[in-house]
């Protein structure tokens, strides 16, 4: 679930950085030096989410978005959004890991008694 959000969160941030070029008194070096990084690192925590500390730094590029509105004002509640996204990942992939892991449990229980009914 959460590296769904980030794979969003990768074009979130070029839109914004397309946006920000035009609206925003920053250059079009500057715009790609700050979301051109966080484009690549939203992609590579989408494959880094087994590590504990990926999801970490999930949440510091989630304030890196809200913070963002300062530059358009629209991320506010953009960034906002997918922070809030981002926490629900979060929670529902660690629901749907611990019914997995108690179904799992179940099967190998029932596995375990057929084989013993056998003997």
């Amino acid at each position: 679930m959460a590296a769904s959000v980030l794979c969003f969160e990768v074009l979130v941030i070029l839109f914004f950085a397309l946006v920000a070029m035009k609206l925003s008194d920053l250059g079009t070096g500057t715009v790609w030096a700050i979301c051109g990084p966080g484009m690549v690192l939203a992609a590579l925590l989408c494959g880094m989410l087994r590590k504990q500390w990926a999801y970490s730094l999930g949440w510091v590029l989630q304030a890196a978005l809200v913070v963002a509105g300062f530059v358009i004002t629209d991320m506010f509640f953009i960034g906002g959004g997918f922070a809030l996204l981002w926490y629900w990942g979060l929670r529902a992939g660690r629901q749907i890991d611990a019914e997995k892991a108690a179904a799992y449990a179940a099967y190998e229980a029932a596995q375990a008694q057929a084989a013993g009914a056998k003997s």
